[in-house]
């Protein structure tokens, strides 16, 4: 059995990029030191934030919201987890099931808000509706299931941090999803969005819109799930159904073949990433309106989130104002 690199206990996981075999103490101290360094480096939290912590279920959201519990004694904020259930059967309601659990263990009440409240329909019937329609409706656009998520999340994400009051919405992206955004964005040629990523995006306060921080940008993907497994931490593995609709799959599975053949991509990757946004001009706030229909902010008259829900034939029952 492999010693561990730094202390020479008993190793129980190995780390190519590093080439470091690491014992169950080191690799917890590395991962959450890690945490904190983004904090350090990104100024993500503050004495006396709230932070909305934006859980799932998932192995990302398990491991920050663990990691965060240790941070916020230490820093003096508060935490407030919330989940968004997309209405996918088979999927968020089970894994929610462990969010919910992990809560209870560290003493944390769960605010949830679906899909089904918030636009009228959660992506089960979204995506029935949307077939339906491409089938029947000449000229509909047939949008990427991910495409609908993604703009419905991020409100609803939004409109959770509102509700309970918070200066901040932490999300569990870690490190391989800013490599694989970052690669996606220039394999679209979409270099503008660079400047809106980042540990931090919204750093310019602005009404009605908390800003996300991103606390596991140096950590990755698999390191999040040896985190849970090490500290016992209930999540789930399965994943989203739609997901084969996404370019991010593509994209994803390229990286993780990369990432075996040549350890360190993912983490060149995003310091290519970190040392380009910083010669950019950062976030980009644009414009802020407020949409007329739900009163959410946008970058227009009509948020995104009401568009897909006129073209869809969806009655939206609920409003983020």
């Amino acid at each position: 059995m492999p010693t561990c690199t730094k202390c020479g206990d008993p190793a129980v996981t190995q780390l190519p990029y590093n080439k470091q075999d690491l014992c169950r103490n080191c690799f917890c101290d590395q991962f959450e030191k890690r945490v904190r360094k983004a904090n350090h480096d990104f100024e993500l939290f503050r004495r006396g934030d709230v932070v909305a912590v934006g859980v799932s279920g998932g192995k990302d959201s398990q491991a920050m919201l663990f990691v965060l519990d240790k941070m916020a004694r230490d820093y003096a904020f508060t935490l407030r987890p919330v989940l968004i259930d997309e209405g996918i059967e088979g999927y968020r309601n089970v894994a929610a099931k462990n969010a919910e659990a992990l809560c209870t263990r560290l003493g944390y009440e769960l605010h949830a808000v679906a899909f089904k409240d918030e636009f009228g329909a959660g992506m089960d019937e979204v995506m029935h509706k949307r077939d339906s329609l491409a089938l029947s409706v000449e000229g509909f656009e047939s949008r990427p299931s991910c495409t609908y998520c993604g703009v419905f999340r991020k409100q609803s994400l939004n409109k959770a941090a509102l509700d309970v009051g918070a200066t901040k919405l932490a999300i569990g992206h870690n490190a391989d999803d800013i490599a694989q955004t970052f690669l996606m964005n220039l394999l679209r040629s979409e270099t503008s969005r660079i400047g809106r990523g980042g540990a931090v995006s919204g750093a310019v306060e602005r009404e009605g819109l908390v800003t996300r921080v991103k606390p596991l940008i140096y950590n990755l993907e698999i390191e999040c799930a040896i985190y849970c497994r090490l500290q016992n931490l209930p999540f789930h593995l399965g994943g989203c159904p739609y997901a084969a609709e996404a370019f991010r799959g593509q994209v994803k599975d390229f990286l993780n073949t990369a990432e075996a053949g040549k350890p360190g991509v993912k983490f060149n990757l995003l310091r290519s990433f970190l040392k380009l946004r910083e010669k950019m001009d950062g976030d980009d706030a644009g414009e802020l309106a407020y949409c007329r229909e739900c009163g959410a902010p946008c970058g227009s008259d009509k948020c995104k989130a009401c568009q897909f829900v006129q073209e869809l034939h969806i009655s939206r029952n609920a409003t983020t104002a």
